[in-house]
Order: C-alpha cells, then structure tokens, then sequence
C-alpha cells in the first residue's frame, strides 16, 4: 500500500513538472497568425460565417500554443458594435464579446 501512495506521489509530482512549472515558467509559445475565411477548417468557417451573417469580416486570427491550434478569432463591426469570437478548431463557439465601438478598451 504505502509503495503505491509514493507512485501516486510521483506520479503527481511528474505532471506538475511537465504540464505546470513551465506554464508559470513563460516556455509555452503563443502564436497569432492573421488567416483568411477558406484558410480555416470548415467547421470554423461555417461557424465564423453563421456568427458574422452579412456582416463584413475584418481579420480572422489563428491562435496556436506550442504549434497546436488552439483557437480562432475573428472580428467584425454590426449596428455600431464591435464583435470578436473565438472557435475551437472543431468550430464550437468558445466566446463572443460584444463592444460599442466608442469603448477604448
């Protein structure tokens, strides 16, 4: 029993050092790369163009950390409101944030 408890510890330990410490520690690489509408998988495409309606898209972003997509954000102004959203590259709708375009935030 107790050599199971030190594997677990270890175990915990490990995870902490690889998935943690260099979150905190600033390695992980963040990446934004502006993108078009037909450079994005299409079940981001159908969701950024469903979200966006007639509205003029004015730039897309591909998010990646440590070269894996993690996202897509895209932008675009309607009625006097600036709107961004984020698609998880399976196209789920992650976030939407709705501004007045007058706001300096």
């Amino acid at each position: 029993m107790k050599r199971m408890h030190w594997v677990l510890i270890v175990a915990g330990v490990s995870l902490c050092v690889a998935f943690v410490v260099p979150t905190f520690a600033g390695t992980r690489k963040k990446t934004e790369k502006n993108v078009t509408i037909d450079q994005v998988p299409d079940a981001v495409k159908a969701t950024i163009l469903k979200e966006a309606g007639d509205n003029k898209i004015e730039e897309i972003e591909e998010v990646s950390v440590d070269g894996k997509v993690v996202f897509y954000e895209a932008e675009w102004k309607a009625g006097g409101k600036e709107i961004e959203i984020k698609v998880a590259p399976d196209g789920r709708l992650l976030k939407k944030e709705i501004e007045d375009e007058d706001d300096d935030d």
